[in-house]
């Protein structure tokens, strides 16, 4: 695998917004036209299985541990986020031959770059800090042990839901293979339709409060399509740019944690 060194490489005018660390072409993409196709199938038939998941949770709604979002829901967080996007995709990976090294890119755990990723996931964590004064009340409110464990599983459910496989699928997977077919710009907006795409779905079948309202899809695309269009097409900027995914991974979980605690602490929706 190439070593991950700043490029010399500067397309669209080379300036420090737009140089890359490292280039999809000096990354190791075993067979690029076939993966590209296998990774747009997926990301294709992943909103037919957003659509079914949101059909499923209309009918039969299944809370872990009475939490309150529809993404603490069995069916969303096991089946359709956990196993669809993280067990799937991770056997392929190591099927097809990729290693460690192939998803780092030259990323190393050194001081300065755990420092970044905890400062990364902090800022991430910032984006909704209006909801860590309703978190206090509610942890307040239960057992000291009770306390802990829902708030332990709302972090962590949203680091193997959201933070690892969508960056590892959407990221590392389909937009670096797009742009070594495509190029550049249309790999991040591809990537970043295709990622708004599938959280239309469950919203409009089941959404309330911020995200939308059940069968407005209107209000579901304003309160949930374009804010995460929005972040899919940042992250693909800075995937693009940094090729860094642990940091995109950190920030990422940073940004769903406080409203997955809401949820498992049973705030209601349109309080978090």
């Amino acid at each position: 695998m190439a070593s991950a060194t700043v490029s010399q490489s500067r397309p669209f005018g080379g300036s420090l917004f737009t140089r890359q660390r490292l280039p999809s072409s000096d990354i190791r993409i075993l067979e690029p036209a076939r993966e590209t196709r296998v990774a747009l199938a997926f990301a294709v038939a992943y909103i037919g299985a957003a659509f079914l998941t949101g059909l499923i949770q209309r009918a039969w709604t299944a809370p872990l541990w009475d939490a309150t979002l529809l993404t603490s829901d069995t069916t969303y967080a096991l089946g359709f986020k956990i196993g669809l996007l993280l067990v799937v995709p991770a056997v392929w990976i190591r099927r097809a031959g990729y290693t460690m090294d192939d998803l780092l890119l030259g990323w190393r755990p050194t001081p300065r770059s755990v420092l970044t990723l905890v400062v990364l996931f902090a800022a991430g964590l910032l984006l909704n800090a209006s909801k860590l004064g309703p978190i206090r009340e509610a942890v307040a409110a239960l057992p000291p042990v009770e306390a802990a464990l829902r708030v332990g599983l709302g972090c962590l459910l949203m680091l193997f839901c959201a933070g690892i496989p969508e960056e590892l699928v959407y990221r590392w997977g389909l937009q670096t293979r797009l742009e070594r077919s495509w190029g550049r710009l249309p790999a991040i907006l591809v990537t970043a339709i295709l990622f708004t795409a599938w959280h239309i779905p469950p919203r409009y079948f089941n959404a309330e409060g911020a995200e939308g309202t059940a069968g407005d899809l209107g209000s579901v695309l304003l309160g949930t399509g374009l804010p995460v269009l929005i972040v899919a097409l940042v992250f693909g900027w800075a995937w693009d740019r940094w090729r860094n995914l642990p940091a995109l991974v950190m920030i990422h979980w940073g940004v769903d944690t406080l409203p997955s605690v809401a949820s498992f602490l049973q705030l209601p929706p349109g309080s978090h």
